[in-house]
């Protein structure tokens, strides 16, 4: 059955829609109830959700945050089960709001957000093709919501994150969103949301203070800045707000602050009024080994023991397997590389990374797996240390390529960036037809330095050329990262 477009659609309810229509009302149980539900305390928003409704029954903004409370329990618990029962919840509430006041312009705002909230937890559950038609039925609302109140300013939120993920799809998808009418560019979207967060009259401040952090880090590969932004939106550490704690703690991990991982999540409230977060555990732990903490499996083994999800599973044993490399236990390596095919799944980057060395069967250089780690946690002078006591030319071919991308990586992260260039054209000419990411990820650090040295055909000669390699570990994230390097220097 043909189905009319959505504008036509909005059209015809508008001219159905009685004139008493049910209201949109930002009160103080709304706002309290946000508020909760962005600290993690999920109960309690509910709670006050729930009171509201009995209070004010023509009021239907609680349906818009009561979706907020499944989008952020779905991403933490990565729970399937809980998915299947939640995601009628979307078609429900999208009916109770379509009998809103349409004269408000919450009306088509709180569809839109709803249609876009599950979107990306569609993409989170696999269902990518149901997750694109949402975003293209939110953004169409939040376009008409545009032209009908040009300064409602949660309708230029959206439209700002939406602006900076097109400009980020990969280019073998661009065919198909322009086809869907999408498009975007990173820097535009990132201003619109600074420019935003300025405004002291923003609703919904919480949520674009996070979402512009972390695009600010992932798209706009600024670490330092997404970093001190943390101070700017004043995300403080309290004990009644884990979800701050979390957003810290990734945004350390990711700027190389590997000691405040490990001291945020150390001291991040653990009262039962938050909904369950195993991930910090795994977070905490992976932070601990880099710093070859021997406590560092406690953490990884609670994550494996409470988590409900499918993800990380692999990537987390394979962490206990290397936990048993450093602390020479060759028992427990070969017990969790073991269980790493039969664990979860392999839809990320890293679980599909821990199963490609769980079929190779190859144990690891522990000497490359030490720098490794301390590299990752930002350890550069101990992992130089290592890698001097490593003779180069007894390592196999696959090591030594590993042995000179380590040595680039951490130079380069130590700010000796021109130390790093001949290692990566190295680790680029020597390993081009390797099955590692070796030499795609060098592509993506050249592209970097070329990009800071604002030449701009070369670094968009190697974004271009990270693309160009295939079956690897990690490909879409690099692939990732070359694209939003290419749309910020093309």
């Amino acid at each position: 059955m043909n189905k009319l477009p959505v504008f036509f659609t909005i059209f015809f309810i508008f001219l159905a829609k009685p004139s008493f229509a049910q209201q949109f009302i930002y009160n103080s149980n709304c706002q309290n109830a946000y508020k909760a539900i962005f600290k993690l305390k999920i109960n309690e928003g509910k709670q006050i959700l729930f009171k509201e409704k009995q209070i004010n029954p023509n009021n239907y903004l609680p349906y818009l945050l009561e979706n907020y409370s499944d989008f952020l329990v779905l991403y933490i618990s990565d729970d399937i089960q809980l998915y299947k029962r939640l995601l009628s919840k979307k078609d429900e509430r999208i009916e109770i709001l379509n009998n809103g006041n349409y004269n408000s312009p919450f009306f088509l705002y709180s569809q839109a957000s709803i249609y876009l909230q599950w979107a990306f937890i569609k993409i989170k559950y696999g269902e990518y093709l149901s997750s694109i038609w949402d975003v293209r039925k939110a953004y169409s609302l939040l376009k008409l919501n545009k032209e009908k109140y040009p300064d409602f300013l949660p309708n230029d939120k959206d439209l700002a994150l939406l602006n900076t993920l097109f400009g980020a799809i990969p280019d073998k998808y661009k065919f198909g969103a322009k086809l869907l009418g999408l498009k975007g560019n990173i820097d535009e979207g990132l201003q619109e949301l600074a420019t935003l967060l300025k405004n002291p009259d923003l609703l919904f401040k919480e949520e674009a203070s996070i979402m512009y952090t972390m695009l600010l880090l992932h798209l706009g590969k600024d670490k330092e800045k997404a970093w001190s932004m943390l101070e700017t939106l004043d995300l403080q550490l309290e004990d009644d707000n884990l979800l701050n704690y979390f957003i810290t703690a990734s945004i350390a991990h990711y700027s190389g602050r590997n000691e405040q991982v490990i001291q945020i999540l150390s001291s991040r409230p653990k009262s039962t009024a938050f909904y369950p977060f195993p991930f910090l555990d795994y977070m905490i732990g992976v932070a601990k080994l880099n710093r070859l903490d021997r406590d560092s499996d406690v953490y990884l083994k609670k994550f494996l023991s409470t988590y409900k999800g499918n993800n990380y599973l692999r990537e987390a044993n394979r962490k206990l397997a290397w936990y048993g490399l450093i602390f020479q236990r060759p028992d427990l390596y070969k017990y969790y590389i073991s269980k790493i095919p039969i664990s979860g799944n392999n839809s990320l980057d890293e679980d599909k990374a821990a199963t490609k060395e769980s079929l190779d069967k190859k144990t690891p250089n522990i000497y490359l797996l030490k720098a490794r780690l301390l590299s990752d946690g930002a350890y550069y002078k101990k992992a130089l240390e290592i890698l001097g006591e490593i003779k180069v030319d007894q390592l196999e071919f696959q090591d030594k390529l590993e042995y000179y991308y380590r040595k680039a990586r951490i130079l380069d992260d130590m700010g000796q960036a021109e130390k790093s260039i001949e290692l990566y054209k190295w680790v680029i000419k020597s390993g081009s037809n390797s099955q590692s990411y070796f030499a795609p990820n060098s592509c993506i650090k050249l592209g970097n330095y070329y990009e800071f040295k604002k030449d701009k055909n070369l670094a968009i000669f190697y974004y271009k050329k990270a693309m160009s390699y295939s079956d690897y570990e990690y490909k879409n994230s690099i692939d990732a990262q070359a694209k939003a390097g290419l749309n910020r220097t093309q």
